[in-house]
């Protein structure tokens, strides 16, 4: 039975939801996340329009114990008001502390809002861009860079691992970037100021210019799309790099978005910034990787809502309370009824048995208000993180209408939590999506051949290595495991932070490596290399690999010798010397990054602006 004659007896009532569900997305052979596109507002056969927007499944990649459907976020990064990294973020979240402050230093006006700080500030030197290229682009997409590449990090996919995404024809890399952006105010800046000053290069790029130049940078070969339907931007992106993953045009996904208030015009009372990231993976595919997981995507839909034409304005489409009541005074009646995205969502999810709504916590742009208040294409990706957060961390944060340590359901015993995150966008798009708790005792991955290489003694030595593109970076890097180790927080196992290092990081050409024994053991090794600005390993200049072991098919094998031996010295020398070393070949099967939460590595930034000037006007 085809999907026409599916649908058609849908239809025509020969169907139930639960049997078109199944038929839909191959139950039990391998199928994609509940997607759904409702192109109208129209209640009346919203669920059986939504049978017919369910994208056509694709056949196999999952295994036996991940749930039909289920995507995982592996890594996230972002930087929020007063919050310059989502520990801070969860600390704000969690405590319902609100962001508001006047302009920071540089800015002119006096509108309270939820400002960054530093936006003019980026790291050219780590990416290799030019700095008088980086001047002129957009502060969005040089913040963007720097939280992809942390979010990136966070999963433990830059290098070897990033390589090893790949496409249906081999090709590596089969990486997606979806992203939000809001309108380029820096452009504004520089028109400002054209006719008063000598003629000087404008800025380069627009919205498109935000994931096209991290895939660019990063050789990304998976689709490369920026959207902008206002607050619900990053939602809608996330709901493309679903269907991008079911349909198998890339292997993972980085979903995100930015917005600055760079420009006086732009801003008013309650205007906030942020950037965010995301990086999906099928979960099937994350658990054969042996990544962490946040939490998992079960579904998205996205519809449209006629909005006031009356009423626009920044954060407008969101303030559904004030529009309707504003319909309600001028016509006397009430306003059409909110897209069915969310419900049929939930209809579609439901009949793919992923359940109902029994303590399904609903978020909106609301419930992250006071921490990055109207932040325009930044919303979403903000409400999608801190809902991430919540299911990660099993602790409900308060939300619009909920007091601190309030929650839908709280203790063991319930199954998987689930929030829907909606955001409706000024111009009308609805997106919603459904968050689910990752339990990891529920998912194994299905059972593979033993590795080829022989697992090594668990229990002995680790090598540790770290990597920047210049030696201040590597020292600076360095600082920041110096303040993991001796900090009072909690450290991960030193296996898992060295192995997380070694397949999960990129190998770049300043280089520090240690053989040690034990978390002490390391922290002073550390410690000696900062305190004492000892030398590393620097191949900027060439030579790296003198003994021309990369080019020689048996070197393969004398690495796994030695890696079967435990001749860790050995390695470290060869990895030192510029030697292209395929760790996660030589780890036990599975050995990614798993569990182990590393600080990212350093940008050193610089103050970077139209004319060399110091800021934002």
């Amino acid at each position: 039975m085809d999907e026409k004659e599916v649908l058609t007896r849908f239809k025509n009532g020969h169907l139930d939801r639960a049997q078109v569900a199944a038929l839909l997305t191959g139950a039990g052979t391998g199928t994609g996340p509940v997607v759904l596109t409702l192109p109208e507002p129209s209640a009346g056969a919203a669920v059986a329009e939504a049978a017919e927007a369910v994208a056509e499944p694709v056949s196999g990649g999952r295994t036996d114990a991940a749930p039909a459907g289920a995507v995982a976020i592996v890594g996230m990064a972002g930087r929020y008001p007063g919050a310059p990294d989502l520990a801070a973020f969860w600390r704000y979240a969690r405590d319902g502390h609100d962001t508001a402050s006047a302009p920071p230093p540089g800015r002119p006006g006096e509108e309270l809002g939820h400002y960054l700080e530093r936006v003019q500030d980026f790291d050219p030197e780590f990416f290799g861009i030019d700095a008088h290229e980086a001047a002129l682009m957009d502060p969005q997409e040089r913040l963007f860079l720097e939280t992809a590449w942390e979010a990136l990090e966070d999963a433990g996919c830059t290098g070897g691992r990033l390589d090893a995404l790949t496409a249906a024809d081999g090709t590596p890399r089969s990486v997606g970037v979806f992203t939000g952006a809001g309108p380029g105010d820096y452009a504004l800046l520089a028109a400002r100021t054209w006719s008063r000053e000598r003629p000087r290069p404008m800025p380069r790029g627009g919205q498109w210019s935000l994931p096209n130049r991290l895939s660019s940078l990063l050789g990304l070969t998976g689709p490369s799309q920026s959207v902008d339907t206002a607050e619900s931007s990053v939602l809608v992106a996330l709901h493309l790099a679903l269907a991008a993953l079911h349909r198998g045009e890339c292997a993972a996904a980085l979903v995100g978005g930015a917005r600055l208030l760079l420009h006086p015009s732009g801003r008013y009372p309650g205007a906030g910034e942020g950037v965010g990231a995301l990086l999906l993976k099928p979960l099937a595919r994350a658990l054969a990787d042996g990544d962490g997981i946040h939490c998992l995507v079960r579904g998205s839909a996205v519809g449209h809502t006629a909005p006031d034409p009356t009423a626009p304005g920044p954060g407008r489409g969101s303030r559904s309370a004030g529009v309707r009541t504003e319909r309600t005074r001028r016509t006397g009646g009430p306003a059409p009824a909110a897209a069915p995205a969310g419900r049929v969502l939930r209809e579609a999810l439901r009949a793919a048995g992923v359940g109902g709504e029994d303590g399904v916590v609903r978020e909106g742009a609301e419930a992250v208000r006071g921490l990055v208040g109207e932040a325009g294409a930044a919303t979403g990706v903000a409400a999608l993180t801190r809902a991430a957060l919540q299911l990660g961390h099993r602790a409900p944060a308060p939300g619009a209408g909920r007091a601190p340590g309030a929650g839908a359901r709280e203790g063991e015993g319930h199954g998987p939590r689930r929030i829907c995150v909606g955001v409706r966008g000024a111009g009308g798009v609805d997106a919603e999506v459904v968050l689910e708790e990752y339990l990891s005792e529920e998912y194994l991955p299905e059972a593979t051949e033993p590795p080829l290489v022989p697992e090594r003694a668990a229990v002995g030595p680790e090598l540790f290595l770290l990597s920047a593109p210049t030696p201040a970076h590597l020292a600076a890097t360095a600082r920041r495991f110096v303040d993991l180790l001796g900090g009072t927080g909690p450290v991960p196992p030193l296996d898992r932070l060295a192995r997380g290092l070694r397949t999960g990081r990129a190998a770049m050409d300043c280089r520090f490596a240690a053989v040690v024994g034990d978390p002490g053991e390391l922290l002073r090794a550390l410690e000696e290399f900062v305190r004492d600005g000892a030398p590393c390993a620097d191949l900027r200049g060439g030579g790296a690999d003198p003994l021309g072991l990369g080019n020689v098919p048996e070197t393969d094998g004398y690495l796994a010798a030695l890696w079967q031996a435990g001749h860790l010295h050995q390695l470290r020398g060869l990895w030192l010397s510029g030697l292209d070393v395929d760790w996660a070949a030589l780890e036990p099967s599975g050995g990614g990054a798993a569990g182990a939460a590393l600080p990212a590595s350093a940008f050193l930034r610089v103050p970077l602006w139209l004319g060399g000037e110091e800021g934002p006007a």
